[in-house]
């Protein structure tokens, strides 16, 4: 079983992923959740973490280099899985912020009022009929996790 504080550190990495350059297309997003990369790390990695990557700052690119620079001591499933786990983190945050762009007609439009208002632009858009948002619209707000 995996130690909390290791669950815990990996928490605050995926909470602070927005960090990681999106270069990857939201079209080619995965359905991992971020809650799911933080499993797949924890129960792969959380030893890893402990033995080589203790005390380092909360960010997802610098715990990503740290397995990366430490691979000889790492574990082989964790080799794996961490990879995996940081490239669907990757996509997911490229996803997020591809909706902005993929929904700025429905937010102009449907959403105007929420606009004003940080965190309401997301679920006015999500309580929308799917028939009135674009098609790419509903795919960025699928791949995004957001439905």
């Amino acid at each position: 079983m995996v130690k909390t504080g290791s669950f815990a550190l990996l928490a605050a990495v995926i909470a602070a992923s927005p960090a990681m350059s999106p270069v990857v297309s939201p079209a080619l997003a995965e359905t991992m959740s971020f809650e799911n990369a933080t499993a797949i790390l924890a129960e792969s990695c959380g030893k890893d973490i402990d033995a080589n990557c203790l005390g380092l700052s909360l960010d997802a690119q610098r715990l990503k280099e740290c397995l990366t620079r430490n691979q000889d001591s790492v574990s082989a499933q964790c080799r794996t899985d961490y990879v995996r786990a940081f490239d669907a983190i990757q996509k997911r945050v490229a996803a997020h912020g591809a909706v902005g762009k993929l929904c700025l007609r429905e937010k102009q439009k449907i959403c105007a009022d929420a606009e004003a208002k940080p965190g309401e632009t997301i679920d006015c858009l999500l309580k929308a009929p799917t028939r009135g948002l674009s098609v790419a619209c509903n795919k960025a707000l699928t791949e995004a996790g957001y439905r």
